[in-house]
Order: structure tokens, then C-alpha cells, then sequence
């Protein structure tokens, strides 16, 4: 109850709808269950009794069944309409959550996880919602209707059926449990395959180059036989469960016909009821063959909706709001003081480490791999929060900005930049995103200024050429200058750079760094390299 209860306050803003469908479809299908089988009543008895009376009434009854038969794919339009509603909400909502997280959840799960859950696991909520939760309850009511409309006829006949009853709920419950925890544990394989196939899929030119790169290939087919033993013995314990209810159905529809039978032939109940409960008991074997399956099929849909939700209970990034943002021009840019960081609480990757950098200051970050220099941009970008220490920006703690005031005020270009899919004018203006509007030429100034301009208009279609995800139809060099654009329009007092120039080529190094020497001026500028070379333009170098 405690899973369905959590489940149901997903629904959101359609909770009303949702129910008012919900509970018109549950008593529409009683209603349904009881009139069928009395007006099977009716139709044997003025057949027995030649009763024209009791015939009429029996046509009306039919014509009323009619007509509401009629209106339920108006009914069900309606539930499928608000479910799709429902599903789209939480996959914005899941979309939303991804841009949230903080850079611990990236870093500790592969993004084949995420995919997984925002597609395959939110796209089965609509069977959930839909068809599940409403197969389950409706075979209930059903049943149980059908049990309250055979007690009025029969009070014996309704025990032989009750009685089949409990006992094909007692091995649904047992062989569910079973079922349930082996979801779990397909859930987390399909989860790891998922993982593992985009791996491939990302180095897919070395696992063409190299036989040796096949040895992937083989802990996919591992981790897919795996997977398929756990649903081979998933699918014999459900149809193990299925086999059970189908033959206690069965003997429970024997049972009523058989004491139904006797009570005709000793003159206790007429024709027409026995027909009526011969079709009540229908209701009651379908629900005991139907039930087990049923239950199977929610509990894995509530296996898949668990990680939807799980997901969307995850702690996210803190300091989201936006705020009024003035900056003390006339304080120290960055003050850092006796800063400790450690990523799993362990070993420290810095340790009591401390710089000041004065206004329009630049300074260069030298050491080792792993000495925390890349660390350290991430500190100051807000991309961990969990730090001992102080952190200083214009004379206020780090803690004191939102998370987009602080990189309204830093710009941060990477080793790699990405670009999104869409036109070079478009990766350009993210750059200047909530600024005033962005003019045309503004874009194009901040072209220039990256040394981008030049090859853009070589490009058939200019500003307006389409980019594939990740800008791969540029190259590196081009890509680069890009970004560089996009700083010159965010234009932040704060430069972070992250070894901007290493994977050029001499001619490209050579353009990028005089946009640097632009973009870096009246700034403080904290860059990560390995070299100084190209770069005279610095206050400091700093040893880590």
C-alpha cells in the first residue's frame, strides 16, 4: 500500500481527473458485472414461466447495457488522454531533475542510467497508470460484485467460490513476493546492459580498429545470457502462479454449476437464477485466473515506476534561485583560505591550500595530473558544495551566491567544448542568455573577436550552418573559437580555463591564443596548464 500511495502522488495537477475517471470506470464495470447476469435472470425465466412482462423487461435492461456499452470509448478516450498528460508531466519533471543534479551524480553513475530512466521507465508509466493499476482493481470489483450478486441468490453457491478464492490469493501472494524481488534485480541489469551497449556505441571506431576491443562485445553477451536466465525463472514462477489460479478457476466453476445443478433438481431455485449464477461465477473465475497475472504485472510496473520516482527524490544541486546580484567591485575577486577538498572523504585532493588574486589579475595553475587543479575550477563553479575551508568572490563566501549568480559571474571554457545541436548563431547566444535581447551584431562582433568569423562565412549557409550534438561536423580548432565566442558575449568579470589550447594544431593554438589575449583583458583569469608557452600575458604561476 505504502508503494501504491507513493505512486498515486505522482499524479499531479490531473489528480482530479484521474480519479473521477478512475472510480467512473470501477463502478460502471460493477454496475456492468451485476446487470448482465440478472438480466440473463430474466431472459431464462419468462422463457420458463412465459411471462411476457418479465420479457420486457428483460429488452429494456438489454437496450440500457446497449447504450452504455456504446459510451466507453468515450470513457476510455478520456483516461487515455489524461494519462498521456500525466507521463508527459513527469518526463518534463525527470528532464528538469537531469539539469539539477549535481556533478557527484554524474560522476558516480553512467549516463546510459539516466537515459534508461527519462525514456524506457517513464515511457512504462503510461502502461502503469493505464492499463495495470485498472486491470488489477477492475478484476477486483468485479469479483467482488459478483460475490455480493451470488450471496443474493445463493448463499451457498457464493462460499463454494469465496472458498477457491482465498486460496488462490494465499499462492498469489507467496509467488509475487518472488516474483517482485527478481524485478528489482532484472530492473538493475536492463539498467547495466543499457550502460554497457552505449559504451560500445561511444568507441565504436577502437572497436573497430582493434580485435582486441571485442573483449567488450563479450561482456555484453555475458551480461545479456545473465539477464535472460533471471527472465527465464521470472517467467516460470509467473506462469507457475497463472497455472494455479487457471486450474483453481476451473474447479471453482464446477463446483458452482455442480451445486447449482442439485438445488434445480431438488426444486429449491429456479432456471433463470441458476443461469445467473452460472454468469456471476464468470466474474469470479476470471478474477481468480486473471488475478495472479494481473498482480505480476503491477508489481514489475511498480518495480519500473519505483525508479522513475527514486530518481526524482534525489537531492539536487543547492542555490538554484536567481536573486538580485551586485558584486563588490572594490573587493578582492577570489580569496581562498586554508581550502580542503576530498571527493569520497578519503583522500584529500587539496589540502589547506590558499591563493588570493587581486583585481585584473591572471595566473597560471601548474602540477602534476591529479594535483587538483581541474578540482579547483569545479570548486569555484559551485560544482561541489561539500568543502572545508573559505571561498571568497568579491568579498562574500561562496555559499552566499545562488548557483546562477556565480556563473552569471564566471566563465569557464574547457579543454573539450560541447556544442548542441542547432545553428552556429544559436551555440553562440547561449553565451548571452539572460542578458537583454542579443542582436545580430553582437554575434557577429563576438565571432570576430573569437577569430571565428572568417571560416563561418567560408561555410555555405554562414551563421545559419546546422551543427550535428557536439559540434563533430567542425573541427576541434573551429569548435574551440566557438566557445571562445560565447565568452565574448557572456563577457564575465571571471575567467576560468581549462587548458583551452592542448589538443590544437600549431595554427589553431596560434589563433586561439590571441583570443584569449582579448577575451582575458580587464578580467581576473585563473587558467590550467601544463606550459606557459604562448602565454606572457600572466601575473603569476602557481604550483600545486
Amino acid at each position: 500500500m505504502k508503494e501504491l500511495k507513493r505512486y498515486f502522488s505522482y499524479i499531479g495537477k490531473y489528480k482530479v481527473a484521474y480519479w473521477t475517471v478512475f472510480v467512473f470506470t470501477l463502478v460502471s464495470s460493477a454496475v456492468l458485472t451485476f446487470a448482465y447476469p440478472y438480466m440473463n435472470k430474466l431472459i431464462f425465466n419468462a422463457l420458463e414461466y412465459r411471462d411476457i412482462q418479465i420479457f420486457w423487461r428483460a429488452l429494456t435492461l438489454c437496450i440500457v447495457l446497449v447504450i452504455l456499452n456504446c459510451l466507453a470509448p468515450y470513457r476510455r478516450y478520456f483516461q487515455i488522454k489524461i494519462v498521456r498528460k500525466i507521463v508527459f508531466d513527469i518526463k518534463i519533471r525527470l528532464f528538469e531533475k537531469l539539469l539539477k543534479l549535481d556533478m557527484e551524480y554524474y560522476e558516480k553513475n553512467h549516463s546510459g542510467d539516466a537515459l534508461k530512466t527519462l525514456n524506457w521507465d517513464a515511457n512504462s508509466l503510461k502502461d502503469s497508470y493505464f492499463s495495470h493499476v485498472f486491470w488489477v482493481l477492475g478484476r477486483l470489483v468485479n469479483g467482488i460484485t459478483s460475490i455480493m450478486a451470488m450471496f443474493i441468490y445463493s448463499p451457498l453457491l457464493m462460499l463454494v467460490s469465496v472458498g477457491f478464492c482465498f486460496i488462490t490469493v494465499f499462492f498469489s501472494v507467496r509467488i509475487n513476493k518472488q516474483i517482485k524481488e527478481m524485478d528489482k534485480g532484472i530492473q538493475k541489469k536492463i539498467s547495466h546492459l543499457t550502460t554497457r551497449l552505449s559504451d560500445i556505441l561511444f568507441g565504436f571506431t577502437e572497436l573497430k580498429m582493434y580485435k582486441g576491443a571485442t573483449i567488450v562485445c563479450d561482456y555484453f553477451y555475458e551480461e545479456n545470457g545473465n539477464l535472460l536466465k533471471d527472465e527465464r525463472i521470472r517467467a516460470s514462477r509467473a506462469g507457475r502462479l497463472e497455472m494455479i489460479t487457471f486450474f483453481l478457476g476451473i474447479l471453482a466453476s464446477f463446483g458452482t454449476i455442480g451445486v447449482g445443478a442439485y438445488l434445480v433438481s431438488c426444486g429449491r431455485m429456479d432456471y433463470g437464477t441458476v443461469m445467473a449464477i452460472v454468469s456471476l461465477q464468470m466474474g469470479v473465475s476470471t478474477m481468480i485466473q486473471g488475478f495472479g497475472s494481473a498482480l505480476t504485472t503491477l508489481s514489475a510496473s511498480l518495480v519500473k515506476a519505483g525508479r522513475v520516482f527514486d530518481f526524482l527524490e534525489m537531492d539536487c544541486e543547492e542555490g538554484q534561485t536567481e536573486g538580485t546580484l551586485s558584486l563588490l567591485k572594490d573587493a578582492t575577486p577570489i580569496e581562498i583560505d586554508r581550502l580542503t577538498f576530498s571527493y569520497d572523504g578519503e583522500k584529500r585532493i587539496l589540502n589547506d591550500f590558499s591563493l588570493c588574486i587581486k583585481k585584473g589579475e591572471k595566473v597560471i595553475l601548474m602540477g602534476e595530473s591529479g594535483c587538483g587543479k581541474s578540482t579547483l575550477i569545479k570548486l569555484l563553479l559551485g560544482f561541489y558544495q561539500k568543502i572545508n575551508g573559505s571561498v571568497k568572490l568579491y568579498g562574500r563566501e561562496l555559499k552566499e551566491y545562488s548557483l546562477i549568480q556565480l556563473r552569471q559571474i564566471i566563465t569557464y571554457i574547457p579543454q573539450r567544448n560541447y556544442l548542441f545541436e542547432g545553428t552556429i548563431r544559436e551555440n553562440i547566444m547561449i553565451g548571452g542568455i539572460g542578458r537583454e535581447p542579443i542582436t545580430e551584431d553582437e554575434i557577429v562582433h563576438a565571432a570576430k573577436m573569437a577569430y571565428a568569423d572568417e571560416f563561418i562565412r567560408t561555410l555555405p549557409q554562414g551563421y545559419d550552418t546546422p551543427l550535428v550534438a557536439g559540434g563533430n561536423n567542425l573541427s576541434v580548432g573551429q569548435k574551440q573559437r566557438i566557445a571562445i565566442a560565447r565568452a565574448f558575449l557572456k563577457d564575465s568579470p571571471i575567467l576560468l580555463l581549462d587548458e583551452p589550447s592542448s589538443a590544437l594544431d600549431v595554427h589553431s593554438g596560434k589563433m586561439i591564443s590571441q583570443a584569449l589575449r582579448e577575451l582575458m583583458k580587464d578580467k581576473v583569469v585563473i587558467m590550467v596548464s601544463h606550459k606557459r608557452d604562448g602565454f606572457d600575458t600572466f601575473d603569476r604561476v602557481i604550483n600545486m
